[in-house]
C-alpha cells in the first residue's frame, strides 16, 4: 500500500512540474504516468566537465561490477535541482560522479527524490569514443 501511495505522490509532483512547464493538466498527468510506468532512458549531461572523460575511459569493468545511484545536489551553484549520476565500482570499492541527469528531467525528478521516494537507475552503456576527437557519453535507465 505504501508503494502505491509513493507512486501516486511521484506522479502528482511530476505532473505539477510539467504543468508549470506549459503542459495542460491532462497532458502533464499523462506524461507523468508514462514516466512512472515505463523506464526513462536518459543520456547523461555534463560528461565533458572536469575529468569525467578520463573516468569514463577507466570504466572497462563488467556490467555486474558497476551500479548506479542518483544523488541530489541541492547546493549546486548552477541548478538547485541538480541530480548527480554516481557509478559505484564494486571490485575496487570506489565511486565516481560521471555526469548529471538532464536539467529538463531533473526539475521534476528532484522533487520526487526530495519526498523520499526511491528512484532506481542502471547503466545501459558507455557510448561514443569512436575517433580521437569523439567524446564518451553515458546512457542510464531510470525507474520509479
Amino acid at each position: 500500500m505504501r508503494q502505491i501511495t509513493n507512486i501516486r505522490k511521484a506522479v502528482c509532483v511530476m505532473a505539477n512540474q510539467l504543468k508549470k512547464a506549459g503542459y495542460t493538466l491532462t497532458e502533464a498527468f499523462r506524461k507523468a504516468w508514462q514516466r512512472v510506468k515505463l523506464t526513462m532512458k536518459v543520456r547523461a549531461a555534463g560528461v565533458t566537465a572536469e575529468n569525467r572523460q578520463e573516468r569514463l575511459e577507466f570504466l572497462k569493468f563488467r556490467p555486474e561490477d558497476l551500479s548506479v545511484t542518483l544523488e541530489r545536489e541541492p547546493d549546486n551553484r548552477y541548478d538547485s535541482n541538480a541530480i548527480q549520476i554516481v557509478i559505484h565500482i564494486r571490485p575496487i570499492h570506489r565511486r565516481t560522479v560521471i555526469g548529471y541527469v538532464p536539467r529538463v528531467l531533473a526539475e521534476s525528478l528532484a522533487k520526487v527524490i526530495d519526498m523520499g521516494i526511491h528512484v532506481k537507475a542502471s547503466l545501459m552503456g558507455i557510448i561514443g569514443g569512436y575517433s580521437y576527437k569523439e567524446t564518451l557519453g553515458v546512457l542510464i535507465d531510470i525507474a520509479i
